[in-house]
């Protein structure tokens, strides 16, 4: 479609705004409804309704319809006073009914016959269960968010962690809210909403939990209420396939209210971390100060308009951490050359030779030869090496063993958000019943903040410089009449980031690597079995995020019809010199051989023989992308019935690919022809018609697509006042992600990332460190089709990408109300993701049945040379170009010859999902002292994607690993799938003092014995499935697919208890596997993610608070809380979903053996707060 269609489209929302004479607020789609009756069930039309926000004091009026039907849509979260007159009945109020956050609320109502002097008035809040629509939601209440533990760990408090408390969350072995899945959807797909406006941040590819509960956490003193939208939600919502977080923030009331308070932790009160000698220094405040209240200032406060305001102020401290890192380092030994504590055979590379076809080498043997695995001391090599300059910074080992072998003396904090200061503000202003403005608006300032394991001249740590984060909210509510509303909000959203790496402080006490673009920042140095060194480069980023959306409500009989559309404009400039310094990266395979387990990384390094290596040159160290996205749709609530609601919808929504803002950028075109490859098909393409024959004539690569149609259905049929059964089906597509934090934006030929690579299956180094960085590569600016040829190829971004991710979102539930407070819900929900985000299907990839060439496919061209093994070259000159890896047979026989790598999209949308669950939900609403929700979710997810965040894959080994050529044996178990999750949380207040069943009689002794309230939240989970790979893998990196040995039928792949594991014991039997010496030009016959469970997860938080009245108005509350209150340890996986906690890899001689990752240990945390 043209740019006109769009402008069209922007321009109908602003006519329809402007037309509506729209301003804005906060709509938490919250609605009461009900019918009016009389004692023998017939309805009552023209009955007066009004409806009282007891916080506000806001009336809103209307009369029954003809069928006796009242609806309140667009209701703030509150309690509210509910008021019916007739003539000939007697009035009837009911108070305190309590409406949450996207809630629809029924409250029937049967009139008695009599006079408007004789009130019924009952205090009762509305039923529990929801029978107005289809979807599966869940809601934390601002008494929760009040009340259970809720840790301070690494940064400020998060009031979003409660979402993990609901069925249908899976934040897999961990607990861990930031990679929290909902009912099978893509990990870190979830969308975000904050006070009506989607919390999605710039082109950075992400939203949902990572935003409201890491990037821009809410203060749990500023949040109203937190509600999980999880299937078949209102169409009004969109851009996720998994669920919608919604969040409201507090506004103040007719009442001046507020308070202080702060939380401590301090290491004396923990528990010692499993495995290490000394409890780490952990010193963390949490502190700040709230008020809300009246703005009863001239300007603001009149018998017509009312003004509100509410401003929260929470900074965080932090000294050390929970949990200290474990990480491997060389012994002494190895630092001199003596390899003789390494299990497996170290061969000298300069002895590389062919013997039959293969390719063999001497092992080392010392100054004697008859010494294994030790390098002469007198080795010139060993006297050139660069490697002394970071060994002599390295730690030496203080732990035992030779992998996992040194506790860092520092603790390390989970967050660079540590040291913090907060804001939030809200102000609302209220002209009448029918006008509603507020604005709410978020700061957060993260102080300096460095931090690192290894002593910082050699760390690669982050560490981060002052950011200030915002986000601005801006709500209007206008009521034309009681049955026609509309609701406008507009949103801006912002986080500066500025990134570096602890060793940047001391480069000048490090070797200086010759040939790199400059030496600004240090070197990274990374290894295939030890922990690296240093980092390379600055990065900052801003995210400025746009959105306006606009919905209209009519309520007309038994119809709500829901008008409405959206726009966000999305932008991620960038700045960075990343890489300018290089990374090197240092394999056991260049003192190793092919087909067995051999070599050491370390060793490489100290012969300088480096296996990889990058380093990027700049001309455009900044570039600004940007994009835009639209959506449109329209419900329809229908109460076809007195038993039977139906919920029609449909949402169309399209996202326009991004572009730079100058055309600034390039891609990979597929299909254009290569000058410089013999006019085969596969170019760089530069954005735009200004760049002469290297331009795309487009602005981008893929097609946009504009068939994001979503229909939605839903229905509710109430068996009875105490019974009603759910259902819902619907369409609902993702947003148009760009995995990997550059917004699909690559600056190629403006800039150049030249790497250099391994040969002969890894055996021949792509350089010695020694020698510097190569220089036979072109230098940019370079705007030129031909420019990346015999080099890594450029960004890739298919053709059809922009088909926007989608899921079918199927459930079926039945909900009971036991009695006035208490319910349970269980329901069948299903979800089945097509076109998801991944990295399963490179397009510059080798058949495996090509195996059968052997060793035949290292063999190289010389230049000249036009035929080998029955192999003709590519094109004339393509030997001599082939600079980034070698011109091997392998390499010839690709489709896109004339790059390295296998030409992955960036983002590849081909995935798919099938999740299936059992979901039970029990909850005891406040009463009598005792508040209660217990969830149980029992549910298996199957996916070739596993995350939205598709770079994460290839983090972890999750992706890459099986041929494109055999893509159905991607689809597994997924990562992070856990069987069964058993969620558990109360709060009890004890029954002693003043207004308890014990001891309520004497004040003083109240202030003792009462105001005693304990609260505790309690998980337990199945494992998640372990997965295995071979790292020898004699199989050429051109066939994109690594070595999973499968488990072998009738063996045990435990080699002890998983529950008396012991961590000096391997926890695999290495027997029940395919061995590691048959993946020779073989890949295996594992699965991607085997169906063997590793280790489940069991906590238990527990908090005791004491309230004591100190005047009328004037409160303490003090509360310790323990986290891991018996201070289990868990063997569970760390970072993201999909490290496994154990060494998985069958040629290491570690296999089986932990990791070192483990579950913090209990921590204790003192609070204070003073309420008035």
């Amino acid at each position: 479609m043209s740019t006109f269609f769009y402008r069209f489209c922007l321009f109908a929302l602003c006519f329809v705004i402007l037309a509506a004479q729209i301003g804005f607020g906060q709509s938490s789609n919250a609605t009461l409804t009900g019918v009016v009756s009389d004692p023998a069930g017939a309805v009552v039309p023209g009955a007066e309704v009004k409806l009282t926000n007891t916080a506000t004091g806001t009336v809103t009026s209307l009369s029954t319809a003809t069928d006796g039907l009242f609806s309140f849509p667009n209701l703030q979260q509150s309690t509210y006073d509910l008021q019916v007159a007739a003539k000939g009945f007697r009035d009837f109020v009911q108070k305190g009914i309590t409406v949450h956050l996207n809630e629809s609320v029924r409250v029937p109502v049967m009139l008695q016959v009599g006079t408007a002097e004789q009130t019924i008035e009952v205090v009762a809040d509305a039923s529990p269960l929801n029978f107005e629509t289809g979807e599966v939601k869940g809601a934390i209440a601002r008494t929760e968010i009040e009340t259970l533990p809720l840790q301070v760990a690494g940064g400020q408090r998060s009031a979003a962690v409660f979402v993990t408390l609901l069925p249908g969350v899976n934040a897999g072995g961990t607990a861990d809210a930031f990679t929290a899945r909902f009912n099978g959807g893509q990990l870190f797909s979830d969308e975000a909403v904050l006070d009506g406006v989607s919390m999605m941040e710039g082109l950075l590819s992400q939203s949902g939990m990572v935003a409201i509960h890491n990037d821009f956490p809410i203060s749990p003193e500023s949040v109203g209420e937190i509600s999980v939208l999880m299937s078949n939600f209102d169409p009004q919502y969109g851009s996720s396939a998994a669920a919608v977080i919604v969040a409201s923030t507090k506004e103040g009331t007719n009442n001046l209210h507020g308070g202080v308070y702060e939380y401590h932790r301090n290491s004396f009160f923990n528990a010692r971390q499993f495995g290490v000698a000394r409890k780490s220094k952990d010193l963390e405040n949490d502190f700040g100060a709230y008020t809300g209240g009246p703005l009863k200032l001239p300007l603001f406060w009149s018998a017509r308009k009312k003004s509100y305001y509410f401003v929260n102020f929470e900074g965080y401290r932090s000294v050390g951490s929970t949990n200290k890192p474990i990480l491997t380092v060389p012994t002494e030994k190895m630092r001199k050359g003596d390899f003789s504590e390494w299990p497996n055979p170290i061969f000298d590379p300069d002895t590389t030779r062919t013997v039959n076809g293969k390719s063999v080498r001497n092992q080392f043997m010392g100054c004697d030869g008859k010494t294994p695995n030790v390098i002469c001391p007198t080795d010139p090599r060993l006297a050139a090496s660069l490697a002394p300059g970071w060994l002599k910074f390295v730690p030496t080992p203080n732990r035992p063993g030779i992998s996992a072998n040194w506790e860092s003396p520092n603790g390390l904090a989970s967050s660079l958000n540590a040291n913090t200061d907060q804001w939030d503000v809200r102000g609302d202003q209220y002209f009448g019943d029918n006008d509603h403005f507020s604005l709410t608006y978020h700061y957060r300032g993260t102080l300096p903040f460095t931090q690192h394991a290894f002593p910082a001249v050699i760390d690669g740590s982050q560490t981060r410089i002052p950011n200030y984060s915002h986000v601005a909210r801006f709500n209007y509510d206008h009521t034309f009449q009681p049955t026609l509303l509309n609701h406008f909000a507009a949103g801006y959203l912002d986080l500066p980031t500025k990134l570096y790496t602890s060793s940047d402080c001391c480069v000048s006490q490090l070797p200086l690597i010759p040939g790199v673009y400059n030496h600004a920042h240090a070197s990274g140095i990374s290894f295939s079995e030890y922990d690296g060194y240093g980092g390379s480069g600055d990065f900052y980023t801003r995210r400025p995020t746009w959105v306006f959306n606009d919905t209209l409500t009519w309520v007309r009989g038994k119809h709500s019809l829901h008008f409405g559309g959206e726009y966000r404009n999305v932008q991620y400039p960038t700045h960075t010199e990343a890489n300018g310094a290089g990374s090197f990266f240092f394999s056991d395979l260049n003192t190793g051989l092919l087909g067995i387990p051999s070599g050491n990384s370390m060793a490489s390094f100290l012969l300088g023989d480096v296996a990889s290596a990058s380093a990027t040159f700049y001309t455009l160290p900044d570039w600004k992308p940007k994009g835009d996205a639209f959506g449109w749709f329209v419900s329809d609530n229908w109460k076809a019935t007195s038993k039977l609601s139906l919920t029609l919808g449909l949402r169309w929504d399209v996202f326009e690919p991004s572009v730079e803002k100058k055309d600034r950028t390039s891609f990979f075109d597929p299909v254009g022809p290569n000058p410089g490859a013999g006019g085969r098909p596969g170019r760089l393409a530069f954005a735009g018609k200004k760049w002469g024959d290297a331009s795309y004539g487009d602005r981008h690569p893929e097609k946009s697509f504009h068939k994001g149609f979503g229909p939605r259905l839903g229905l509710a049929y109430a068996l009875n006042q105490k019974n009603v059964v759910r259902a819902g089906y619907g369409l609902f597509f993702e947003q148009n992600f760009y995995p990997g934090w550059n917004g699909g934006i690559a600056t190629d030929g403006f800039n150049a990332n030249v790497s250099f690579n391994s040969s002969l299956g890894g055996l021949q180094p792509a350089f010695l460190l020694q020698n510097g960085f190569p220089q036979n590569f072109a230098h940019p600016p370079f705007i030129n089709s031909t420019y990346l040829n015999g080099q890594n190829a450029p960004n890739y971004r298919p053709l059809d990408a922009n088909q926007l991710p989608y899921a079918q979102q199927w459930n079926l539930s039945l909900e009971h109300q036991f009695t006035e407070n208490t319910y349970v819900a269980v329901a069948y929900v299903g979800n089945k993701g097509t076109r998801l985000l991944s990295q399963i299907a490179p397009v510059n990839a080798l058949n495996p049945s090509l195996l059968s060439m052997g060793n035949h496919l290292y063999d190289q061209f010389e230049p000249g040379q036009t035929q080998l093994d029955g192999v003709s070259i590519p094109y004339s000159g393509w030997v001599e170009q082939m600079t980034g890896c070698a011109p091997s047979v392998a390499q010839a026989l690709l489709p896109y010859p004339q790059y390295c790598g296998n030409i992955y999209g960036q983002n590849e949308n081909v995935g798919n999902s099938t999740y299936n669950s059992l979901q039970i939900k029990a909850e005891k609403r406040f009463s009598h002292g005792v508040w209660m929700l217990a969830s149980y979710t029992w549910s298996k997810t199957i996916t070739d994607a596993e995350s939205a965040q598709s770079a994460t894959g290839a983090w972890s080994g999750l992706t890459g690993v099986i041929s494109p050529f055999e893509r159905k044996r991607n689809k597994s178990l997924a990562s992070s799938d856990v069987p069964q999750i058993l969620s558990v949380s109360f709060t009890y207040q004890l029954p002693f003092g003043t207004g308890k069943r014990f001891l309520s009689k004497s004040s003083l002794l109240d202030k003792v014995v009462g105001g005693w309230e304990l609260t505790s939240i309690i998980r337990y989970s199945s494992g998640q499935p372990i997965y295995f790979r071979s790292s020898n893998c004699n199989i050429p990196g051109q066939f994109a697919m690594g070595c999973i040995p499968a488990f072998l039928p009738g063996g045990n792949p435990f080699a002890q208890d998983k529950s008396q594991f012991d961590v000096n014991k391997p926890l695999f039997n290495a027997s029940a596997f395919q061995p590691a010496n048959i993946f020779n030009f073989y890949g295996g016959a594992g699965p991607r993610v085997s169906s063997i469970r590793g280790f489940g997860y069991h906590n238990e938080d527990l908090g005791l608070t004491k309230k004591t009245q100190i005047t009328e108005r004037i409160s303490l509350q003090i509360r310790a809380e323990a986290f891991n209150v018996w201070n289990w340890h868990i063997f569970t996986a760390s970072n993201f979903s999909g490290f496994n906690p154990v060494n998985t890899d069958v040629a290491s001689p570690s296999f089986g053996m932990w990791g070192g990752s483990v579950s913090a240990p209990r921590n204790i945390q003192l609070g204070a707060k003073i309420v008035f």
